[in-house]
């Protein structure tokens, strides 16, 4: 009679336990400070009565909380531990869940080599159980990080089998892709289309009620506007986002604000106001351990010293951002900051240095086949010489800018308007404007809860 009592109480805990991490779940939308207390609970509850179930669960649970806290740390540890129990339980679905995880943090760390040989091993595990749904989020995971890594490329190919999935499943398209849409389109320099995509992401997330969703959104929309030279609603954008983000405590994007608030400020040419934002954001970076996002800062502050004739602080931040890239092996800041050299010994006029830094930038940007950064560098270089009086080298550039300016044109010729046709949106941007009164709604929304204040909503000013 005891054992069987034993039993039943078993079974009445772990029931218990499921039921507070499906709570957990449900709150970690809207408040993750509560919703990793219930974690850490069950994590206890689950260990006394040997539940691995529950024990799983609860630390990818966790280890979720923790990243989006920009605890790193913690959330590896987590993931890991659940990663362990899933593969000794034999749950290849959970273990799928605990790989798309590890592979979404090492991509927030830009880490972006492991964040797909993550994805890539989640997707080989979930085509072996055929969980098409899942596989259809993890290929765009893993579009965003080919994305963030710079080869354009592979990523439309991943959004591409994405949407292709959600197509033949008959599901509707889910507001993460469009956003990660409009961040190709970004890319692309195709600003107004790659608002079309967020603000159509933002009208799904609205229905979920979701803030975080709501918060990356307004931010992409925010730094869609500093590049349209509409630094009114980028400001208003990123800050609306920006007060979110504090609700949460996700350090990690809003240190990611700041460093487009920056951006903002230095395209306004208003350098001590951009300077004072890049620190708080390379603070915060410091903070999470970031290290990737610490060398990026340091390379825009390199470039924004060069903007006010600091020649000498911008040579040493560069320094200080490419021996950290290095550290890391972080190839898209290292490319980076090669061309800040580029530009800088071109002041110096000294076209040995010009060759060297340049080359090392064009050979890493074509190991990531990234066309952006390689017509970047070779628009700089066609200016550069030209402007020095190396009309050799000029025209030789200017035959390169042409041949990946070809390139990007020919990406969205063939691959972005797929998209369109799939998703049934066009070119037409013409209910762009009708953003104003999401702002109106969303400012309204975050006042009446409490999660925001006039002082907030005016600390740019």
């Amino acid at each position: 009679m005891e054992i069987k009592n034993k039993i039943i109480n078993e079974i009445n805990e772990t029931e218990q336990i499921d039921k507070l991490i499906e709570q957990s779940v449900k709150i970690r939308k809207n408040n993750i400070s509560l919703a990793l207390e219930l974690c850490m609970q069950t994590i206890k509850q689950s260990s006394e009565i040997q539940y691995k179930e529950g024990l799983a669960a609860s630390n990818l649970g966790a280890g979720i909380c923790f990243r989006q806290l920009s605890d790193y740390e913690n959330a590896f540890l987590h993931y890991n531990e659940a990663l362990k129990i899933y593969r000794v339980l034999g749950d290849k679905k959970g273990e799928s869940r605990a790989l798309n995880a590890i592979g979404n943090a090492h991509m927030m760390l830009s880490d972006f080599p492991k964040a797909i040989e993550f994805f890539n091993e989640c997707i080989y595990l979930l085509q072996s159980i055929g969980d098409f749904d899942f596989e259809a989020i993890v290929l765009s995971n893993k579009g965003l990080a080919y994305q963030q890594f710079g080869n354009l490329k592979l990523s439309l190919g991943s959004f591409l089998q994405s949407m292709g999935i959600y197509r033949t499943i008959n599901k509707d398209i889910p507001y993460f892709l469009f956003n990660n849409l409009g961040i190709v389109y970004m890319e692309m320099g195709n600003y107004h289309v790659a608002l079309k995509y967020f603000v159509h992401a933002l009208k799904i997330e609205e229905i979920s009620n979701i803030l975080l969703y709501q918060a990356n959104t307004l931010a992409n929309i925010g730094r869609s506007y500093i590049y349209l030279n509409d630094f009114i609603n980028a400001v208003t954008y990123l800050s609306e986002a920006l007060i979110i983000f504090k609700k949460f405590g996700d350090r990690q994007s809003e240190a990611q604000v700041y460093s487009n608030l920056g951006k903002a400020f230095v395209r306004l040419r208003y350098f001590p106001e951009a300077l004072s934002y890049f620190n708080k954001s390379l603070k915060y970076y410091r903070e999470i351990k970031d290290q990737s996002s610490v060398a990026h800062t340091l390379c825009e502050l390199g470039e924004l010293y060069f903007e006010f004739n600091d020649f000498a602080g911008s040579r040493k931040l560069h320094i200080e951002s490419l021996e950290l890239a290095r550290e890391i092996k972080d190839d898209f800041n290292i490319t980076r900051n090669y061309i800040g050299f580029t530009r800088m010994y071109f002041k110096f006029f000294d076209p040995e240095r010009i060759k060297e830094h340049s080359s090392k930038a064009i050979e890493l940007a074509e190991k990531r086949k990234s066309y952006k950064e390689l017509k970047r560098i070779y628009g700089l270089l066609y200016d550069g010489y030209k402007s020095i009086g190396y009309k050799e080298d000029a025209a030789e550039s200017y035959v390169k800018l042409v041949e990946y300016s070809e390139k990007m044109n020919n990406l969205e010729e063939e691959n972005l308007r797929t998209f369109t046709h799939y998703n049934k949106l066009n070119y037409d941007t013409s209910d762009i404007k009708d953003i104003s009164s999401i702002n109106v709604k969303q400012k309204e929304e975050l006042m009446k809860n409490g999660n925001g204040s006039k002082k907030q909503m005016k600390f740019i000013k």
